[in-house]
């Protein structure tokens, strides 16, 4: 959830109704106001067109020419965490409140989708579970409110995904009277295949927490369709990729390239999908446990670049805990940082979760680019808040309101595509 996932899920609070995945367990907001600048989106906007403007592109090839004329950079870089994705998948305290239980106790009342309320009992009862296996191995527990869940959405995402205590749960065996969440794992280990039996049930809590995952961002693979991702798409992921389908194509586009690379902390298929819906080329880099390598940056800009620092959902590698991420962080800061090093750069709904990402920032030479933080919160967290008052004269925070990415998005687009090119987006709200 990194999109929901690792940060994901989804950046930002884990303790009101608008917390994001990706948040570190414990963190909490700075109690005095930030020194870091504070800017608006139409500032924001403002700056990116300056910057554009003054790099006016001007075509130089002729037949008579070797070969095309290379491509200049773009100006940006963006860095999409789960808050980009707002309104298509689930924030954390959703996931960790209501869909949890959604997942695990089968619908036997046939709801269709089953109310709010039915599912916070049902996770309730699950949460209840999980820390009794966990108390019965020492392990570390989700401390839960009165209503039996989680008070901190973010640390019970990144104790679920250690997979200790859910293996504990789907092992446990007792001569008592069986409870509602052990007969329904006995109902699916019976289910299980030869070969799952053989394996046995050590693997059976990360297979469970791992198939949470494609439940929540996979639909296809639920009944064994095979892999196609949610198909939703926010005004964000459409803008976006309008934005980007013009500057490609040069219709009505006068600078240089706004943006060509997008990182992204999230795990789902929208931003493939998005470009998908303007028939944009793009390239993909997921598999960050094998590491980037910097050719995968080339000088020459091309095609658009999506890379998922965290893994992807088709690729079944995403990295949810705090130990997977310091791995791809130890592995790919290196070539993070370089790359980011050389554009301004431009994160929306990234809650600044400890990651290569946020690593790689801190390691940037802060006069070579400049930083815009983008979220919807009056300020930012206070880690994020350190990161941009490390670069007092090139960083700013964007509050954008409750219009978030979606607003940003249209906005970025009505201002930089002209009129006469523009071609609303498939399904603009």
């Amino acid at each position: 959830m990194a999109n929901f996932v690792c940060d994901r899920i989804r950046i930002g609070d884990t303790d009101g109704p608008r917390s994001r995945w990706c948040r570190s367990a414990g963190e909490s907001r700075r109690p005095e106001m930030s020194a870091v600048p504070t800017i608006t989106p139409e500032e924001l906007i403002e700056r990116i067109k300056i910057r554009l403007d003054a790099r006016p592109h001007r075509s130089r090839y002729s037949h008579f020419d070797v070969a095309p004329v290379p491509t200049g950079p773009a100006t940006h870089v963006l860095i999409l965490g789960a808050g980009f994705s707002h309104g298509v998948v689930p924030l954390v305290n959703e996931l960790m409140h209501e869909t949890i239980g959604d997942y695990y106790y089968p619908d036997q009342d046939q709801w269709g989708k089953r109310p709010a309320s039915v599912l916070r009992k049902a996770s309730a009862r699950f949460w209840q579970e999980f820390n009794a296996a966990a108390l019965q191995e020492g392990l570390q527990t989700v401390d839960v409110d009165r209503r039996g869940l989680p008070k901190n959405a973010g640390a019970a995402y990144q104790n679920l995904f250690t997979y200790e205590a859910a293996s504990v749960l789907f092992a446990l065996s007792a001569p008592r009277r069986k409870t509602y969440l052990e007969r329904i794992r006995d109902e699916r280990q019976s289910r299980r295949t030869p070969d799952e039996r053989r394996r046995g049930i050590a693997d059976a809590g990360a297979r469970f927490v791992k198939g949470f995952l494609r439940y929540v961002l996979d639909p296809g693979a639920e009944h064994g369709f095979g892999s196609t991702g949610r198909s939703e798409l926010n005004a964000a992921h459409r803008h976006l990729a309008a934005i980007l389908e013009a500057q490609q194509s040069g219709r009505g586009w006068q600078t240089c390239a706004f943006c060509r690379t997008v990182f992204t902390t999230n795990f789902d298929t929208l931003l493939q999908n998005a470009l998908h819906g303007v028939n944009l080329l793009y390239c993909l880099t997921d598999r960050p446990e094998r590491g980037f390598d910097s050719s995968d940056f080339p000088d020459e800009e091309g095609a658009i670049h999506l890379v998922y620092v965290h893994g992807s959902i088709l690729r079944h590698n995403p990295a949810s805990t705090t130990a997977e991420l310091d791995g791809l962080t130890d592995r790919n800061i290196a070539v993070l940082r370089d790359h980011l090093n050389s554009r301004d750069v431009i994160a929306i709904g990234h809650g600044g979760w400890r990651d290569g990402l946020m690593a790689a920032l801190h390691g940037c030479d802060s006069t070579r680019h400049t930083l815009y933080w983008c979220d919807v919160h009056p300020e930012p967290p206070a880690h994020v808040a350190s990161l941009l008052e490390e670069r007092p004269a090139t960083a700013a925070y964007v509050q954008l309101g409750k219009g978030g990415a979606d607003d940003l998005m249209r906005a970025l687009y009505e201002r930089l595509v002209p009129v006469e090119s523009r071609r609303v987006p498939t399904q603009q709200q």
